[in-house]
């Protein structure tokens, strides 16, 4: 299934012009044998326990990554363009190492770190149990202690990471289109397919303007985040 995204959404942090131009991909090794986490995220029909939380904001930019039992991850990312929120399911020994990255927290002393400002924020959460948690917060921007720098380096590439892929995290990924099916793209404008030909190349036509364009199926993860309804793959 495509998700459906908000129209002013984005699909990823934006690339260095010239590799967008050439659409290239990044080597994220952090996403190694992950997977798109797509419908109901509940277990036994319950919410997943919170295992880890980390948020950073500075001034108008706010990003929140959020890590949950069974290896859920959520980013939102805002104030960078477009809104950007996706969901992922990494394996069991990745969540492992993340979890243990930050299982030490409660060794970092609170008076030992910067305190937040007015426009800079950081908030770490691990959680010990249902309700039961350590927090330290700090400016996202000031020098911190190794061992506290050494906690957040993970969870920085993890979400950089995230934000950036356009592939396992995008769920036009390996998705087929069929004419009617209406896409939402990088560029925030709504898309009609028009036809597929040949189940390799797609037409579509610009809803809000008189633009066409061509498109290989193979290709579509490039330019669209989503779809405006329910889509199957």
């Amino acid at each position: 299934m495509v998700d459906k995204v908000p129209l002013g959404g984005a699909m990823a942090t934006p690339l260095p012009e010239a590799q967008r131009k050439q659409l290239e991909k990044y080597d994220l090794p952090e996403l190694a044998g992950s997977s798109q986490a797509l419908g109901s995220q509940l277990i036994n029909g319950e919410l997943r326990q919170t295992l880890v939380d980390y948020f950073v904001r500075v001034a108008k930019i706010q990003q929140r990554l959020s890590i949950f039992e069974g290896g859920l991850v959520v980013i939102d990312v805002r104030g960078a363009g477009g809104p950007i929120r996706k969901r992922v399911v990494i394996p069991a020994d990745a969540l492992k190492s993340y979890t243990k990255a930050v299982a030490s927290l409660s060794t970092i002393r609170q008076d030992g770190l910067t305190p937040p400002k007015q426009e800079r924020r950081a908030v770490l959460r691990v959680y010990s149990g249902l309700h039961q948690f350590t927090e330290r917060n700090f400016d996202p921007v000031a020098a911190l202690p190794k061992t506290m720098n050494d906690q957040l380096a993970p969870l920085r590439d993890l979400l950089r990471a995230i934000s950036e892929d356009r592939t396992v995290t995008n769920t036009v990924a390996g998705y087929m289109p069929k004419p009617g099916d209406q896409l939402v793209g990088d560029d925030r404008k709504v898309y009609r397919v028009v036809r597929v030909m040949d189940q390799r190349i797609v037409e579509l036509r610009c809803t809000s303007q008189p633009i066409s364009i061509y498109v290989e199926v193979k290709d579509l993860y490039n330019y669209f985040i989503g779809t405006t309804g329910a889509s199957e793959q």
